[in-house]
């Protein structure tokens, strides 16, 4: 028998509260574009230019916190949400972003821990008094907690119960934006059910997901341009709030076109027009419940273990 789920969708207002649903994703939705921040300046030329072709969004990857001012300089992030990557003080950070600056702070400490070996700051109970401390200092419209469950991807199931048990234990202050960054999958379905289970297993914060749309090596296929368009929009359908596309290949126009492809889908296809636009869908509603019961059933498998942080730090299989 399907499940019979809240409705699931584009909300009409960003403070609207779907019954059982949690808050409900952001109205406005954003085309996100990557930056390496290693050279400053140019970094913020290359986020302006983008800024005027297609993006209305960009990701930083930080090398020091120090950097932030001159990588931001001339955007407007009350309009244009900052991704901030990297190992960074909060405190350094706040001090020179505009009180009304929206976007992420992503210093994923659980995420480090699993790839690297190490915390940020030597230890999980630092870490988490920084993110304390960037709850504090950040802006309010600044999300300070951030899931990097793209982590676990290629699985859907297995990038829903790291998010979930990963911001479990960052245990977020109330009414604050929380950032749970996805990966599509290669099925276009389950990536839309992924987002939607995403919203039934998250419901105290403002949930912030942030879609990744990437494939294999360099190409110059047009086949992969589709592909890459189409897992963009099984994410845009799923609830995703930010589009981040990879190109296909590291050329100009390469990088133009998956600007455009977001552009396009959120602002010019009209599919987000439709208050519910996967409504009906009893394979969706199916698979949503499906893979967000997945996602509580790895999570309470890993909480009976010790939980998420004390399989981090036993260095243990986290998926047998």
């Amino acid at each position: 028998m399907t499940p019979d789920l809240p409705e699931l969708g584009v909300p009409t207002s960003p403070t609207e509260h779907l019954p059982d649903f949690g808050p409900a994703a952001p109205a406005d939705r954003m085309v996100t574009v990557e930056v390496d921040g290693s050279d400053p300046k140019k970094a913020n030329e290359s986020a302006l230019a983008a800024l005027m072709d297609g993006a209305n969004s960009v990701l930083f990857w930080v090398h020091q916190s120090a950097d932030v001012a001159l990588l931001v300089r001339g955007i407007d992030s009350s309009i244009a949400p900052l991704h901030l990557v990297g190992d960074l003080d909060p405190d350094a950070v706040a001090a020179q972003l505009e009180s009304a600056s929206q976007g992420l702070y992503n210093a994923d400490p659980l995420e480090q821990k699993a790839r690297s070996g190490h915390w940020f700051t030597g230890s999980w109970a630092s870490d988490l008094d920084r993110l304390r401390r960037a709850e504090a200092s950040l802006p309010p419209a600044m999300g300070a907690i951030v899931s990097n469950a793209c982590f676990a991807a290629p699985d859907a199931a297995a990038q829903l119960a790291w998010g979930l048990a990963s911001i479990e234990a960052m245990n977020p202050a109330p009414g604050r934006p929380v950032g749970l960054v996805l990966q599509a999958t290669a099925d276009y379905f389950e990536t839309a059910a992924m987002a939607q289970a995403a919203r039934l297993l998250w419901t105290q914060n403002p949930l912030w997901i942030v879609g990744r749309v990437g494939g294999g090596g360099p190409s110059d296929d047009a086949a992969d341009l589709t592909d890459r368009a189409l897992a963009a929009q099984a994410l845009a359908l799923g609830g995703c709030r930010d589009l981040c596309i990879a190109p296909i290949n590291e050329s100009a126009q390469a990088a133009r076109w998956a600007r455009h492809q977001g552009l396009v889908l959120y602002y010019e296809t009209g599919l987000l027009q439709q208050e519910y636009p996967l409504r009906g869908s009893y394979l969706l509603e199916q698979w949503t419940a499906e893979l967000a019961e997945a996602a509580r059933n790895q999570t309470a498998q890993w909480n009976r273990r010790g939980g998420l942080v004390e399989l981090l730090n036993r260095n243990e299989n986290l998926w047998n």
